[in-house]
């Protein structure tokens, strides 16, 4: 009987005796790790070079044109020294946009550049997010596992005491059963939450990009519930500011509004600058004794074909500014309404763990202590004892599944609002 209350004292003091866990996972390291290695980031890293790449191409002047001529060559001899007209022409062109269509062009680029850059940092939020949810469920999951098998202990010895008293005439036979049903129970129990934590270390793995049957270490063995505010509409608030998603949104529609300035820009003709040499042979006839020529010339584009060209890119390019500044908006509502759902998960769980911290808990804590105590005298049946003693393991297993249950809404606030919600 020592034994017994001695295992109910340890389930009534609940979650606060299980000790530290050795070689501990550090989440922050994890989620550098994360960073580092997955691949869905390294995709966007590379779109980012690809991009930033595509920078100075808009800025650059197109290539310089060479062509070389073998002029008014006679078909009678083929000789180019026969005639003064004949000659080796080489020319050089280079083309020349009037002032702002490059700019306008590198802006769009440059903007678009910015863009990929945010959505990078977007998606290292949600990859941050993404390690951290997989280590709460590790936390919750060890946490329910030690529980269960703390709880299993102690009815294992209800179990011999059913036995003993039913030897001696003193218990009942369904005692015996009712301890062995709750007994399976439990080990149906450990079952579960044994598929459910390598489920999570797979995940966490595949996350970090480690073969799915690496080992792990242990989560903290203690995670409290935190005291971050949960006002939506601050939250509203500094997700617009914070979001890096709607930063990016905000560069692809600069972006849109630069090719539409680029657009415009192509209604103005680009210039063409010439140069040319003609190598000749000498001719008795030719007036300037076979001296070579040189020509300068200037060129324009005219554009004739405006109506189906340059408006319609103009068209093109306004349309997709309202198709961005849509995109931007609807965005930022499926932000704001993520913030609310989450907000009003996060208070639930964190009121529900309050309540079994305060009342549901010490209450169950003190029905088993008295069960106990009417059990020894036989003032209680046995019955009864076990239904206490089980209830109070669910309550310490709810309890903590609330409390990671709120934790895992903020890291989602956090990922959604886009940075760390202070608790200031």
């Amino acid at each position: 009987m020592h034994a017994l209350r001695a295992l109910i004292g340890l389930c009534v003091m609940g979650i606060s005796v299980l000790p530290l866990r050795a070689n501990e996972l550090d989440l922050d390291a994890l989620i550098q790790e994360a960073l580092k290695n997955n691949p869905n980031l390294s995709v966007l890293r590379a779109r980012l070079s690809a991009f930033e790449a595509k920078i100075p191409q808009a800025g650059a002047l197109e290539d310089p044109f060479f062509r070389f001529e073998a002029s008014n060559i006679p078909l009678s001899n083929f000789d180019l020294d026969s005639t003064p007209m004949s000659g080796n022409q080489f020319v050089l062109s280079q083309k020349f946009p009037l002032p702002g269509k490059h700019r306008a062009r590198e802006r769009s680029a440059q903007f678009a550049a910015d863009a990929v850059a945010w959505q990078l940092r977007d998606r290292e939020r949600a990859i941050a997010n993404v390690v951290e949810q997989p280590f709460l469920s590790l936390t919750y999951l060890i946490r329910a596992i030690a529980i269960t098998k703390k709880n299993r202990v102690l009815l294992r010895d209800l179990v011999r005491t059913a036995r003993t008293k039913y030897a001696v005439g003193k218990g009942l036979q369904q005692d015996v059963l009712k301890a062995q049903v709750s007994l399976s129970e439990l080990d149906t129990q450990l079952i579960g939450l044994r598929a459910e934590k390598q489920l999570a270390e797979a995940r966490l793995n595949a996350v970090l990009n480690r073969p799915l049957q690496s080992p792990l270490g242990a989560p903290p063995d203690t995670i409290g519930l935190s005291r971050v505010p949960l006002d939506a509409d601050a939250l509203h608030a500094l997700a617009d500011e914070a979001r890096p998603a709607l930063h990016a949104m905000a560069r692809w529609v600069a972006m849109w509004r630069a090719n539409v300035e680029a657009a415009q820009r192509n209604y103005w003709p680009d210039v063409t600058l010439s140069l040319g040499y003609r190598q000749r042979g000498f001719a008795p006839n030719d007036p300037v004794k076979g001296s070579d020529f040189i020509s300068l010339g200037v060129g324009i584009q005219v554009p004739i074909f405006g109506g189906r060209k340059q408006r319609q890119q103009i068209a093109e390019a306004r349309a997709n500014t309202r198709a961005a500044e849509a995109r931007k908006a609807a965005e930022r509502q499926q932000i704001h309404y993520e913030i609310q759902r989450l907000v009003i998960e996060a208070a639930r769980h964190r009121e529900s763990a309050e309540l079994f911290r305060t009342a549901m808990l010490p209450q169950a804590e003190q029905s088993l202590a008295s069960a106990l105590a009417g059990y020894r005298v036989d003032k209680v049946d046995f019955l009864t004892l076990l239904d206490n003693q089980m209830t109070l393991l669910n309550f310490e297993i709810a309890h903590y599944r609330h409390v990671i249950a709120h934790e895992k809404r903020i890291a989602d606030l956090e990922a959604v609002v886009g940075r760390p919600i202070s608790a200031d």
